[in-house]
């Protein structure tokens, strides 16, 4: 029995030390989400920050609500590193109660394959241009190559920073976390009956009934108002002009009118003229 637990524990250990390199061998980029309900925001924080990791950034601030009142909330991405990361996140569930959570992964392998693949390319033909410069005498050619030598020789340290990030993703995953503080003594909100919805509902439309129907009249009287004073101006031209046309086409008669009778009344002189022919 003894032997079988010396065995035992053995095996446990070399799993324990074997499984998070194999795990990190799957080259997987992890990312979790979740959302807890805390009774104190500072105890959650003080907890959060005696768990493994660190936190890349963090935030807390206030959030006015009507029916709650003040909240608090707490933002938090955290990367931690692989073996203890389903631990963090057990314990991140015994915080509170949890409102919302999920979790995604990306494969990695297939852009550390290209990386180590170039990083190849380029070690090679940094040796062959080390070879081509210890056995040329010609000036040009010498700065020629070594020009080549520290362009090539940037990219592969630009390509070897590329996988260390990508590799460090791949061993540290990295959880969001938001912490709502909503304290033990708060009253529960009671959640709308049907009748209270439909109220609102028909109130928030007569609200914006009357909203549109103010922006319509301040549109009509806008637009009325210099329509009305145009047509005003226009009314009043259109009959100064006629009465100036009444005028001028009534001062002959006028003229007639002030005459004698008998001036009126005397006969043309070609009318005599006639006569005396006759």
């Amino acid at each position: 029995m003894r032997k079988i637990a010396i065995c035992l524990l053995a095996m446990a250990f070399i799993l324990i030390t074997v499984m998070p390199v194999l795990a990190q061998d799957r080259q997987l980029r992890q990312h979790h989400s979740i959302e807890i309900e805390v009774e104190c925001l500072e105890t959650a924080m003080d907890i959060l920050r005696g768990l493994n990791g660190y936190n890349l950034d963090s935030s807390v601030f206030l959030h006015e609500s009507g029916r709650q009142g003040a909240q608090r909330w707490g933002h938090f991405t955290r990367r931690v590193d692989y073996w203890a990361y389903a631990h963090v996140q057990d314990a991140l569930r015994d915080l509170g109660d949890v409102i919302y959570e999920s979790q995604n992964a990306h494969f990695l392998g297939t852009q550390i394959i290209d990386a180590d693949a170039r990083i190849a390319a380029l070690t090679q033909e940094i040796e062959r241009l080390s070879i081509m410069l210890a056995g040329s005498e010609s000036l040009d050619v010498l700065i020629a190559i070594d020009a080549r030598l520290s362009q090539v020789a940037m990219e592969r340290n630009r390509v070897i920073g590329t996988r260390n990030v990508l590799a460090a993703q791949a061993a540290s995953p990295v959880i969001h976390i938001n912490l709502l503080e909503v304290p033990e003594g708060r009253p529960e909100v009671v959640p709308d009956r049907f009748g209270s919805r439909v109220a609102g509902t028909f109130m928030a439309s007569l609200r914006i009934t009357g909203t549109v129907a103010g922006h319509l009249l301040v549109f009509a009287a806008r637009v009325s108002i210099p329509a009305l004073i145009y047509a005003a101006l226009l009314f009043a031209a259109v009959y100064i002009g006629l009465k100036i046309k009444r005028r001028q086409a009534g001062t002959p008669v006028l003229e007639m009118a002030d005459m004698p009778v008998e001036e009126t009344m005397q006969e043309p002189a070609w009318v005599g003229d006639k006569e005396g022919e006759k």
